[in-house]
């Protein structure tokens, strides 16, 4: 959070606290120690809460398996990897047309929609937008990742359907949470036209990319 007033710059009243709850994260799990995209978590926790709450809480999303799956934040991301596998499936089913014009135009999703995961919408949305989300995350865990970013895409599927170009497509993919300013709007989508959402056919999608990956994984090894 750059733009941040407590994470602005190197002296900021914040960036001692955010090192201070990393270090202890890192030392509490040792597997993941201190991986791209935690920063963020403990940097929006601490918004709110102290440095004990806010290592509480990056326990509470990494390693419980409550809200996120194992290995998220694991050396090789294996589950975020997983995710974005996961997430292509869902918006070639719920929005069909779409998927069909990604593909078309050889649009890898995962080059702009890991990031959104990986750091819960975090530097992607705008500030209300992304308290919003995680609000939601963290009373209902990691479908709302996939809620939310369909939600994204099917409130700009017209424009992108527009693009004609590979180059132009990818551009404004790129650029969709910056649009993501009508709350009201993105959470009926996210919570109105996306259903139904079954948490089930999430976890069914994970088992079986999540085999894959690993076998593939296991081939380069």
């Amino acid at each position: 959070m750059p733009n941040n007033k407590h994470y602005d710059h190197p002296d900021a009243a914040g960036i001692l606290k955010l090192r201070n709850v990393l270090r202890a994260y890192s030392r509490h799990n040792p597997s993941v120690g201190y991986c791209q995209g935690i920063n963020r978590l403990a940097a929006v926790a601490l918004l709110y809460v102290d440095e004990e709450d806010a290592f509480w809480c990056l326990v509470a999303i990494i390693d419980t398996e409550k809200l996120l799956p194992r290995d998220y934040y694991n050396q090789n991301l294996l589950a975020s990897q997983v995710d974005q596998r996961v997430f292509r499936d869902i918006l070639s089913e719920k929005l069909p047309r779409l998927g069909s014009h990604l593909e078309a135009h050889n649009i890898d999703l995962s080059l702009i929609t890991f990031n959104w995961f990986l750091t819960i919408f975090v530097d992607n949305t705008p500030i209300e937008t992304c308290l919003r989300i995680w609000d939601s995350f963290l009373y209902e865990g990691s479908k709302i990742l996939f809620r939310f970013a369909l939600a994204i895409f099917k409130r700009n599927e017209e424009m992108l359907l527009s693009c004609n170009t590979s180059a132009s497509l990818f551009n404004e993919t790129r650029n969709l949470t910056l649009k993501a300013i009508d709350l009201k709007k993105l959470s009926h989508i996210a919570f109105g036209e996306m259903n139904p959402f079954p948490m089930r056919n999430i976890i069914s999608k994970r088992a079986t990319h999540m085999a894959t990956v690993t076998v593939r994984r296991n081939s380069i090894q």
